[in-house]
């Protein structure tokens, strides 16, 4: 491992002491949502803390010279980094290379960037410049953690551009004749990366996370990796039920097309529904029905602040509610936006545990007014720790949309797992699924670009 590269990730995996080390750099460097010039922060970090070896500037700005985002660079280093100008050492070097890499469209021009910089006459190692990739894609996501409205494209392309870099060129075999069945898809010719994905036997335990664009066959994909290991037991999970009956018709019949909602009714909110307790969700005015404290807040504003509170802890893997469920803010009946302070934190802690107490009751003495819901269900369907047993290797379909109670669900699976998605199109952040396919850790990792 190389410095960076160890950082970013031990990040990802929310290692305690290096989340802790990236937060410091972060402030050192001011780079918070409250200073619009983060991304400033970020090429200032960038320029101070790659500083490599003996770096020859001039030698590699005539490596750079025919890359079309260069003079954009340049322009950007003299207007907001003029105190760089006088400097002789590498500073200037790492702030343009890092002003080219966000102002890349996509990965080509960061693939165009790294080819002009391990031309012989830039005198720049690969391993230096990876280490700035790493230390922007650690910054980049740690950024989006904080709630820095920053895209997420751009962390994309360089986590891409660094597989591509440090992926060995092997030969892919062909597949196996015999061994795919005819489809709808029989005649369709597989790409480069769909073949090294085939070609990947998955074991238990493994997480294989596939990485693809829209319209890159994703579900194609899956379909034929189905059908080149007929002997096994697959499980495809999706969100939708319209997806799911889509799915049946596509794979062959070693694979069981269901839903995660599915799922956990048939193990939990099948109960709820006998007994006249279910209901597909409590409304805000439902929920200011129930509460019991009436003091300080709005009685609709808190009902507003419990029901959020409630939508936080289900889509979490958390087991119990607590005040990180709770809203940062809320909006007064004037319209204004006004920070959720520690007493109604407190507060709406306290109504929502007793909430979800008499929600998850089932005996006869169950008050009729507390109904479970398809997000409840689904939360004490991940509290209950299900083992999926039967399958060989689950495939998740835009597993971007994932909840962290989801992912907790999958990780618990001793089987392989296979998340297929795009972060860019991501559909359901309101339920809270929030860079889940990022975070969750993985054996193996493929992309779909083509």
């Amino acid at each position: 491992f190389i410095p960076w590269k160890k950082t970013y990730n031990w990040y990802l995996m929310n290692e305690g002491k290096t989340v802790r080390k990236v937060v410091r750099i972060l402030n050192k460097f001011s780079i918070s949502k409250e200073w619009e010039g983060c991304v400033l922060g970020l090429v200032r970090l960038v320029s101070s803390t790659v500083t490599g070896l003996n770096v020859n500037p001039s030698a590699v700005f005539r490596s750079l010279g025919s890359h079309p985002l260069f003079p954009k660079a340049q322009i950007c280093v003299l207007q907001k980094f003029p105190d760089l100008e006088s400097k002789a050492g590498a500073e200037k070097v790492w702030a343009t290379l890092a002003l080219m890499v966000l102002f890349s469209d996509g990965v080509d021009d960061i693939r165009r960037l790294l080819d002009c910089v391990r031309s012989p006459r830039s005198e720049l190692s690969v391993l230096e410049v990876m280490e700035m990739l790493y230390c922007m894609a650690t910054m980049l996501f740690a950024m989006r953690s904080r709630g820095i409205p920053i895209t997420n494209r751009i962390h994309y392309n360089i986590s891409y551009s660094l597989y591509l870099l440090e992926s060995t060129p092997g030969i892919v075999q062909p597949l196996e004749e015999g061994r795919v069945a005819s489809s709808a898809w029989s005649d369709v010719k597989l790409s480069h990366e769909q073949l090294m994905i085939l070609n990947h036997r998955i074991k238990p335990g493994q997480t294989v996370k596939i990485m693809a664009f829209a319209g890159t066959g994703k579900t194609l994909t899956l379909v034929k990796y189905a059908e080149k290991f007929p002997e096994l037991k697959f499980l495809f999970m999706s969100f939708g039920k319209a997806m799911a009956e889509k799915g049946k018709s596509l794979f062959p019949s070693n694979v069981k097309c269901k839903t995660f909602d599915s799922l956990a009714f048939q193990s939990i909110g099948r109960r709820y529904k006998d007994k006249g307790k279910l209901k597909f969700r409590l409304s805000v005015s439902s929920i200011t029905c129930l509460l019991q404290n009436q003091e300080g807040q709005s009685v609709f504003v808190r009902g507003k602040i419990v029901s959020q509170t409630l939508k936080n802890f289900f889509s979490s893997s958390d087991e119990e509610i607590c005040e990180a469920h709770t809203p940062l803010s809320f909006e007064n009946p004037q319209g204004q936006v006004e920070l959720v302070s520690r007493q109604e934190k407190e507060i709406s802690v306290a109504e929502a545990k007793k909430i979800w107490h008499n929600m998850k009751k089932l005996d006869n003495a169950a008050d009729q007014r507390y109904k479970m819901t398809c997000d409840g269900y689904l939360k004490l369907w991940q509290l209950s720790k299900p083992q999926l047993s039967g399958y060989d290797v689950i495939f998740v379909d835009e597993a971007q949309d994932c909840t962290p109670a989801m992912m907790d669900i999958l990780q618990s699976q001793k089987c392989g797992k296979i998340l297929v998605g795009d972060i860019h199109q991501q559909i359901y952040t309101f339920r809270g699924n929030v860079d889940t396919l990022f975070t969750m850790p993985h054996t193996h990792l493929y992309h779909l670009t083509q």
